[in-house]
């Protein structure tokens, strides 16, 4: 892509662009999946392109196409410009970005087993012995799904300020579920991806994990009661964490949504600029939020953002004190940063660039109990909830409710009658001053290609959260 990323900056230049950068982008993508022992859907997907985005007059130009020709170039360069120059006439403030090494690299995350080499029968074996396990529990169980999903994603990335890096991650996913009816109408599912090969497939052990969804499933619909209405203490396994996470400190820390520019799928944020630098109070003095995409195999790792900006660690949160935002070029530079932070991203060739999560997640307590067991023994008496179910937030990220899959009561120090439709509710910077026990023991896990921004041309992201269990205290419990 050398000769084609070179003549479109040098078209843009020559067209009087300050800037210019071009971003050649695709993916392949192989799914298949069966519902109730019949294959549901089987296939392999290409989407590839090239798009230019330019500064011109002091405002953005964008223009993309599907045709990965040089001869497309001279067209797609004078359309980029040609958006520029309308933009100029009503932009208020001039783009300006913050200064960036020149990079020169090639980078490709690790993996033994590239999933598109193993043939569809051996994949479609592992989904039916999946199936055949849910089936077992019995006629309680009404519907069963499962599937695996791969992903091959690539970017060749150039700028008029020398930069050119070539980029490749493979992404590797499962799932499993169950729908079970006797008392009421209830389900259990499981669903996680990591950057790695097939090999993952080994990891997330269809065998295991179709066996205890589906008990599960059963469980739900036959024993498990309604919680009463409550405030108790609340732990959260690693994944659920994750979720709340997501939406309680990532999208709120976006600096786009900060600015005002982002307000689609439920808000801007309460985390405005006065904030920043003032040792707002976020949470309790454990709660150290990181954002880290230079972790491996974590679903929001990556060598460089996809404006060459080197992907960096930085404190989100650290000791309960709100300490950065997340950023791009542009909106770094508005705040007086430095430095971008390295979170634009895009989903497609023809988007543009989005201030996106990648990795955050919340730091463990080395001196914490060990594991779940021994957080557990240490509460006399609380709700330990498992999964996403559903949620809500307000239009500032405050607000918010969520229901897990499933939940337990804990008395004494142990599990009790399990819990079924199970909601816990907060406020933000009140849920995450309650966070008063977490373990020794962490993960992160991958939420898939499913964090959505940027309507109406939504862009959906690969995005990854966690931490250990960590336990809350006084949080609102009610059933929906």
């Amino acid at each position: 892509m050398d000769d084609l990323i070179a003549k479109a900056i040098d078209k843009a230049e020559k067209g009087g662009a300050s800037f210019a950068e071009v971003r050649v982008f695709g993916y392949k993508y192989e799914t298949v999946s069966t519902r109730d022992g019949q294959i549901e859907s089987c296939g392999i997907y290409n989407d590839r392109g090239y798009g230019i985005r330019v500064i011109k007059n002091g405002a953005w130009g964008f223009a993309s196409t599907a045709v990965i020709e040089e001869n497309t170039v001279d067209e797609i360069a004078k359309l980029a410009l040609k958006e520029a120059e309308a933009t100029s006439k009503v932009q208020k403030n001039p783009i300006v970005l913050t200064e960036e090494p020149i990079i020169k690299d090639k980078y490709k995350t690790p993996y033994k087993i590239d999933p598109f080499d193993i043939s569809i029968e051996d994949k479609i074996e592992i989904l039916k012995l999946s199936d055949q396990i849910i089936m077992e529990k019995g006629d309680v169980i009404k519907s069963r799904s499962n599937g695996m999903s791969f992903y091959n994603v690539y970017m060749d990335y150039g700028n008029s300020e020398g930069t050119r890096i070539t980029q490749e991650e493979l992404f590797t996913g499962a799932n499993v579920s169950a729908i079970a009816i006797a008392n009421d109408n209830q389900s259990r599912n499981e669903g996680l991806f990591e950057m790695r090969g097939y090999e993952f497939i080994d990891k997330f052990d269809f065998e295991k994990t179709s066996d205890y969804v589906s008990k599960e499933a059963v469980i739900l619909a036959t024993e498990a009661q309604a919680p009463k209405s409550q405030r108790t203490n609340f732990i959260l396994e690693p994944f659920q964490l994750g979720l709340t996470i997501h939406e309680s400190c990532g999208h709120p820390t976006e600096l786009d949504r900060v600015l005002g520019w982002e307000a689609d799928f439920a808000g801007t944020s309460f985390l405005t600029l006065d904030k920043f630098g003032s040792n707002y109070q976020y949470g309790s003095d454990k709660v150290n939020l990181v954002c880290d995409p230079t972790m491996p195999y974590v679903l929001g790792h990556e060598k460089y953002d996809h404006e060459g900006v080197a992907a960096k660690k930085f404190d989100v949160v650290r000791e309960g004190i709100f300490k950065g935002y997340q950023s791009d070029r542009q909106t770094a530079k508005i705040v007086g940063l430095e430095n971008s932070n390295g979170n634009a991203r895009i989903a497609r060739y023809n988007r543009v660039p989005l201030v996106r999560m990648s990795n955050l997640y919340l730091e463990h307590d080395p001196e914490g109990p060990k594991d779940l067991d021994a957080l557990i023994a240490e509460t006399d008496e609380g709700i330990y909830g498992i999964g996403w179910k559903s949620h809500s937030i307000d239009d500032k990220r405050t607000n918010f409710q969520f229901a897990v899959q499933i939940a337990y009561e804990i008395k004494n120090g142990e599990l009790g009658q399990p819990l079924k439709n199970t909601i816990y509710q907060a406020a933000t910077p009140e849920f995450w001053g309650g966070l008063d026990m977490m373990t020794q023991e962490w993960a992160i896990e991958g939420l898939g290609p499913s964090c959505g921004k940027g309507a109406p041309h939504m862009q959906a992201m690969w995005v990854s959260h966690g931490g250990p269990y960590s336990r809350f205290k006084d949080v609102n419990i009610f059933t929906g």
